[in-house]
C-alpha cells in the first residue's frame, strides 16, 4: 500500500547527508518512556527522547495486502541484574506503544516523524546468558482484538450494567420469540 510521506522526508531519504533513526514511545506502569536509536538526548517538539545507542533494537515490521495482525518486538539489552525485578514489575501488558521512523541530521529531526508501528505491549521474554541480560517486549497489533471473543450478551441486563437506566435493550428477548411476517 503506498504511503504519503511528507515532502521533507522524501527529500531527506534521497539525500546522502541524512541518517534514519527510530523513535519509540512506550507506556509502562511508572510512566511513558521516550527512547530513540541514537546516542544522547533528542528533543522532538516538546518530547525529549533518551538515546539507547546499541543497547536497543527493534524487530521486523511487516505489512501486506492480507488483513492480519502482524506484530513486532523491542529489545533492551545490557540490563543490570540488580534492577531486573524492578524492570519486570514495571511492564504493563496492553499498554500503548508507538514506533516512529524519522530522519536525523545535524542533531535534529528533519520533517515530521512517521508512525511505523502502533500497537500494545504483549508478554515479555527474557533471554539470559552469561554475558548479558536483555528484555524483549513483544508488541501486538490492535487488529488482534478482532480475533478475541466478546463477553457481552447484548440484552437488557448487560446494557444496564454498563449504562444504568437505559431501556434500549428491554425488548431484545421478546424479539427472539416473535414471528414476523414480511410482505
Amino acid at each position: 500500500m503506498p504511503r504519503n510521506l511528507p515532502s521533507p522526508m522524501i527529500v531527506g531519504i534521497t539525500s546522502n547527508a541524512i541518517q534514519p533513526c527510530i523513535l519509540v514511545d512506550l507506556t509502562l506502569v511508572s510512566g511513558t518512556y521516550h527512547v530513540w536509536s541514537g546516542v544522547g538526548s533528542l528533543t522532538v517538539g516538546a518530547t525529549v527522547y533518551l538515546g539507547l545507542g546499541s543497547l536497543g533494537s527493534i524487530g521486523d515490521v511487516s505489512e501486506g495486502i492480507d488483513v492480519r495482525a502482524d506484530g513486532t518486538s523491542i529489545t533492551l539489552s545490557g540490563i543490570d541484574p540488580a534492577i531486573m525485578a524492578d524492570c519486570l514489575s514495571d511492564i504493563q501488558l496492553g499498554a500503548p506503544a508507538t514506533v516512529w521512523f524519522a530522519l536525523f541530521s545535524d542533531g535534529a529531526i528533519v520533517g515530521t516523524p512517521y508512525p511505523l508501528y502502533v500497537g500494545t505491549v504483549d508478554k515479555p521474554t527474557i533471554p539470559i546468558s552469561t554475558e548479558s541480560i536483555s528484555i524483549t517486549l513483544n508488541l501486538e497489533n490492535r487488529m488482534l482484538n478482532l480475533q478475541r471473543p466478546t463477553m457481552r450478551r447484548y440484552d437488557a441486563g448487560d446494557q444496564n450494567y454498563y449504562y444504568p437506566g437505559d431501556s434500549g435493550f428491554n425488548w431484545v428477548q421478546i424479539l427472539n420469540d416473535t414471528a414476523l411476517q414480511w410482505g
